[in-house]
């Protein structure tokens, strides 16, 4: 066949050029750097194929290679994904196991910390040189302490370290300095980071808001309330129970959240006080286990060393210990007393002895044991020591005014001025004595028309006295109910521009008088005016008349 002919199928004995050998006008010339198939065409021709058939097969088969190279990518991209899943699982779990293990260490190391804490202060409350934190950790180590019955045998869990005398913990951090009351916060801080059981860490979260709440107290220079008033919500607060705060607690929020017209500042206030007061009632309930757990203790203490003593006894006179009696008030004279002797068979010398009976002297043995056994504690026996002078009552009550927080526009004022001789009829009979007394002065701007001219916010003028805050105490009056009295005097060596306000009281106490400014004083509730005797404290606050001036 003449290549680049076909037969015609027909039968006409026809024949037809192939399109591969079709002159075509505008066919590029064929470029030689370009592959053609040249074998795959000639079977393409013999298989009566066109150009355009190829062609078409050609792009179908490239779209199949392209959408099965796409279908790879496809898979290869999902395992890719799968092996990063597997791998991101697998870290997670290895960073969970290092967090736990990390957590345990800590947990482990908080413990450990928290465990050489409390050996450190055993040591040096058994060495005499305790820290204020060690006596609070030998506190929490009496109330974690279970008691357990007396089960007869000589041992016992030792006490070794931990008989101390122990303060109710309100009382223990008002008794502070600020000094020691600032370390005993850190020390607690830490403690409440060591300590993992909820229970006893709110213990030293209590203690550590009633170290804050006096470091408020002595160190807010502005109370929104006055102080009088705060004094008389914690009396209030104090003798309350913690359910009966929680109550209080409860009806103050639905109070506050009814939206009806109240004294809101108040009513915060109050609430605020609870939460201290609370923590107080907490820490209370604690140091009542505390005791209870001493008592326990001290009375197996005692009847071990009883049994120990009576088994002494025993072994020196080769007699068989006597079983211990049923009932800790039973007496047995032929067991527990001497054989009694008449009295001529007494000594000359000991015939004018005075001498009891057999009931007497048994009821009197009975009254000393009953006395003993309802003491909340017996401390143990030890050396005599000459026992610390308390304050006297008036020096008591200057130290807790003291305490109180200032205003930060007072001033201590606590000069009284030398009085003429005094005589009272009661002299013969009580012995004169001058009350104690803390007092404070309240300091402020003048914006008269001088000031205002020569003086600005930036330059104040000089400050003035506004008013006075007098605290006189008298704890020791013969008469209670006879109230102290003031009354303002002429200053002889003012020149009228100062006066003496005096103040007199029955005995034993003489009459103390303070030099003050001579200007008219304001009696208004609102600005502040109080006089009131209560607990033998007499309080006197005023304020002086603002006098108004023009711009």
């Amino acid at each position: 066949m003449e290549r680049g002919r076909a037969e015609d199928p027909s039968g006409s004995g026809r024949t037809k050029r192939a399109r591969w050998d079709m002159p075509d006008a505008c066919a590029l010339p064929e470029d030689p750097d370009v592959f053609r198939w040249h074998k795959k065409e000639a079977q393409d021709q013999r298989a009566g194929l066109s150009r355009d058939e190829v062609d078409q097969r050609e792009a179908a088969r490239r779209a199949e290679a392209a959408r099965e190279v796409e279908r790879l990518q496809m898979r290869r991209a999902a395992r890719e994904r799968a092996q990063a899943e597997r791998d991101e699982e697998r870290a997670r779990r290895v960073r969970a196991a290092d967090a736990a293990a990390m957590s345990d260490w800590a947990a482990r190391e908080d413990e450990f910390l928290l465990e050489q804490a409390k050996n450190r202060a055993l040591i040096r409350v058994r060495e005499q040189r305790a820290k204020k934190i060690d006596l609070l950790l030998i506190h929490q180590l009496w109330w974690e302490r279970v008691p357990r019955a007396d089960d007869g045998s000589d041992s016992d869990e030792s006490d070794d370290g931990m008989d101390v005398a122990l303060t109710e913990p309100r009382a223990f951090v008002d008794a502070l300095t600020p000094q020691e009351r600032d370390e005993l916060r850190t020390d607690l801080a830490s403690l409440v980071r060591w300590e993992k059981d909820a229970r006893k860490s709110g213990v030293w979260r209590d203690l550590l808001l009633l170290c804050e709440d006096r470091a408020r107290a002595q160190e807010d220079a502005g109370p929104r309330l006055d102080p009088s008033i705060v004094a008389d919500i914690d009396a209030l607060l104090a003798e309350k129970s913690v359910g009966e705060l929680e109550a209080l607690q409860a009806s103050i929020r639905a109070k506050l959240q009814s939206g009806e017209p109240l004294d809101v500042e108040y009513w915060e206030s109050m609430q605020r006080r609870i939460v201290v007061w609370l923590s107080a009632a907490r820490l209370h309930a604690v140091h009542e286990v505390v005791l209870t757990n001493r008592i326990t203790a001290l009375q197996r203490r005692q009847r071990r060393e009883a049994r120990r003593h009576t088994q002494d006894v025993a072994e020196q006179l080769d007699v068989p210990p006597a079983p211990a009696p049923a009932q800790p008030d039973a007496w047995d004279a032929a067991e527990m007393e001497p054989r009694g002797l008449r009295l001529a068979e007494l000594p000359w010398d000991e015939r004018e002895q005075p001498a009891r009976t057999w009931p007497e002297q048994r009821a009197a043995l009975l009254a000393a044991r009953r006395r003993v056994l309802a003491q909340p504690f017996v401390p143990r026996a030890r050396a005599w020591a000459a026992p610390p002078q308390p304050l006297a009552r008036a020096d008591e009550m200057v130290r807790r005014e003291a305490l109180k927080a200032m205003d930060v526009a007072e001033e201590a004022f606590n000069e009284d001025v030398s009085l003429a001789a005094q005589a009272f009829q009661w002299q013969d009979k009580y012995r004169a004595r001058k009350p104690r007394y803390y007092n404070r002065v309240q300091t402020g701007y003048e914006w008269n028309r001088y000031n205002q001219t020569h003086y600005d916010a930036s330059n104040p003028p000089p400050k003035i006295v506004q008013g006075y805050k007098f605290h006189v105490f008298y704890p020791d009056l013969i008469d209670p109910m006879q109230a102290p009295t003031y009354r303002v005097q002429p200053d002889p060596e003012g020149n009228g521009e100062t006066v003496l306000l005096r103040f007199s009281a029955g005995p034993p106490y003489e009459d103390v008088a303070f030099r003050i400014v001579n200007r008219d004083w304001d009696f208004s509730f609102k600005r502040g005016f109080r006089c009131s005797f209560d607990r033998g404290v007499l309080q006197l606050y005023f304020h002086f008349k603002r006098l108004k001036y023009r711009k």
